[in-house]
């Protein structure tokens, strides 16, 4: 869980990277990814799923989330709320950042001793339950660490998150 945590960090930064390279052109040709037919009404009794919401039930065989687990989706549900609401001001992220890891020291540490214990099918199992949320989670951080890519208060915050 912790390193699926890390994993949302690292890709958030990644994403950055990935957002300051010029736009390429969109792909053309017959592995082209095309629009859905406006003529086609969707259908209305499809409700989408809320991917911000933890999956309680994962699909065949893979289980449902701990309570621990549940805690954890939680605390990286509000680090993506943080880094959301602060995402113009990076020294209030910095702050902020440094702030949360004090608050979630002792769940930080129990993720941390629990992914020990894990193993691979059970990591990979979490991540397939719990990618929409992890998903949702870098689209909101997206903005700030955009933002605040190359604000070293923020880079000095981020590398206060604990290590393995």
């Amino acid at each position: 869980m912790l390193r699926t945590f890390k994993i949302a960090l690292f890709s958030a930064t990644m994403m950055l990277a990935a957002c300051s390279k010029a736009d390429k052109p969109a792909p053309t040709g017959p592995d082209e990814v095309k629009p859905a037919d406006p003529a086609k009404p969707a259908d209305p009794a499809a409700k989408p799923a809320d991917p911000a919401a933890p999956t309680a039930a994962a699909p065949a065989g893979g289980g449902a989330n701990t309570e621990l687990e549940n805690k954890g989706i939680a605390m990286m549900q509000k680090m993506g709320d943080i880094f959301a609401a602060d995402a113009k001001d990076c020294e209030k992220l910095a702050t902020d950042i440094r702030a949360f890891i004090a608050q979630n020291k002792e769940l930080l540490a129990q993720l941390t001793a629990m992914e020990k214990k894990e193993t691979d099918q059970e990591k990979a199992a979490f991540e397939t339950r719990n990618k929409g949320v992890q998903e949702a989670v870098m689209q909101k951080m997206g903005p700030a660490m955009q933002a605040c890519h190359d604000n070293k208060s923020v880079e000095a915050a981020m590398k206060e998150f604990p290590a393995d």
